[in-house]
């Protein structure tokens, strides 16, 4: 996966000091520079200050609230490019809320480690290609999905949509293995639920190899298994939960389809 040159840094806008200092320490150990806003406007700011290359920022705060600041951000040129990760206690229509403000990642508190960590890497990781004058064309990404269900199977394909992309399947790490080393995918989608083998074990290969460490890696788990990947982290360019939500679905692999074509055009400049 894409390393950082130099820490890159995270502007957090949260006002409640306590989840503030919650935070950190979940981000402490990606070595980047934190910096702070108390609220909407504070955020702006300090965008506005020195360009952060990633806004964690919290929904309900005084002065301004998060989701108007999201569109400030968004709304100028300047910053435009800037990713938000609203990260929120909300529930109901939050997440509606937030992508609707120009958000492009969200999470409700509280976040599971991993899961803030895969997500701010990632993120990071566009940005960081992105700033090296790289500029993504449309691709028609090769997606190869691995799992045990059929059901699985077809929803990934039918979620991000059969036409926008080449999809290659596979039930075990056996098969996944072959499919890798014969068609090179874009973008490596992995059930927990395999027929044959281990998907952990799958994910580590694949990290550990010197040809295929870049290939992003979408985690697709059950409820309560995320933990048992912790140790596993780096591997994983992303996760999400089953059962599997459309809108969620494409969004998770459109996000790790951009960061491998944009890897691939950094590596043949």
């Amino acid at each position: 996966m894409t390393q950082f040159a130099s820490p890159m840094t995270i502007l957090m806008v949260e006002d409640n000091a306590l989840q503030r200092r919650q935070i950190e320490a979940q981000l402490q150990s990606l070595g980047h520079r934190l910096v702070t806003a108390a609220n909407g406007q504070e955020a702006l700011d300090r965008v506005k200050e020195g360009s952060p290359d990633l806004v964690i920022m919290d929904a309900v705060m005084p002065s301004m609230d998060g989701f108007k600041a999201c569109e400030a951000i968004k709304a100028d040129p300047a910053t435009a490019g800037i990713p938000v990760l609203v990260l929120t206690a909300l529930s109901r229509d939050a997440k509606d809320r937030s992508y609707a403000a120009g958000a492009d990642d969200f999470l409700r508190k509280p976040a599971n480690t991993m899961l803030l960590q895969v997500r701010v890497q990632t993120h990071l990781r566009i940005r960081a290609l992105t700033r090296r004058g790289v500029v993504p064309a449309p691709a028609r990404p090769k997606v190869l999905v691995v799992s045990a269900s059929s059901l699985v199977r077809s929803q990934v394909q039918n979620h991000f949509g059969k036409d926008q992309a080449t999809f290659l399947e596979a039930q075990g790490e056996g098969q996944a293995r072959a499919q890798i080393l014969a068609h090179r995918p874009d973008v490596l989608v992995l059930d927990t639920d395999l027929l044959e083998g281990s998907a952990q074990t799958l994910a580590l290969a694949v990290h550990q190899s010197e040809e295929l460490k870049d290939l992003p890696i979408l985690l697709l788990y059950s409820p309560g298994e995320l933990e048992t990947w912790s140790r596993f982290q780096e591997p994983v360019a992303d996760a999400l939960e089953k059962p599997l939500v459309a809108p969620e679905t494409r969004r998770r692999v459109a996000l790790l389809a951009k960061l491998a074509h944009l890897q691939k055009l950094v590596g043949e400049a």
